[in-house]
């Protein structure tokens, strides 16, 4: 995997959380308006049969699927995201502690490269060769990772 691609997931990988309480409201909003019963007749009176009420119900019945596709949509994504949050981290998490303070400090928490610098006792330059040969064993790592390498979500966010 290119530093390129490792630099994108990670960067993909700061707004999981956020992707995901997205996500969730969106599925709140469409689960409070589902509902798959229908309407239920209390009165046990016949009701007409014209032709508007076969369109209707028709209107319904479509968006009632609109909807269901959507929910399931949402909830496989919210799945993904989760698991892909999990798998990443991992991976960072079985890093080096000097690669572990450069990548999570460049990329998740958005320090300056001088703060790094001083934070490990080395000069920027040499911050900077370290966090090349970091992005390429956390490359190594996420590429042998199955979840993470199959990933229709990362693939998107890579192009």
């Amino acid at each position: 995997m290119k530093n390129s691609e490792v630099e994108a997931i990670l960067k993909f990988y700061k707004w999981i959380d956020l992707d995901i309480k997205v996500a969730s409201e969106w599925l709140e909003q469409y689960e409070a308006g589902y509902n798959p019963l229908g309407a239920v007749e209390y009165d046990g009176m016949p009701h007409g049969n014209k032709l508007g009420d076969s369109t209707a119900l028709l209107a319904m019945k479509l968006a009632e699927t609109d909807t269901k596709e959507r929910i399931d949509t949402l909830k496989s994504r919210i799945k993904e995201l989760k698991k892909l949050r999990t798998q990443i981290f991992k991976e960072i998490s079985s890093l080096s502690a000097l690669h572990k303070v450069i990548i999570c400090g460049l990329y998740l928490q958005g320090k300056k490269w001088e703060q790094i610098g001083e934070e490990i006792g080395y000069s920027v330059r040499h911050a900077k060769n370290i966090r090349c040969e970091a992005l390429k064993v956390l490359g190594e790592k996420l590429a042998r990772n199955r979840i993470v390498s199959r990933s229709k979500i990362i693939k998107e966010n890579l192009q």
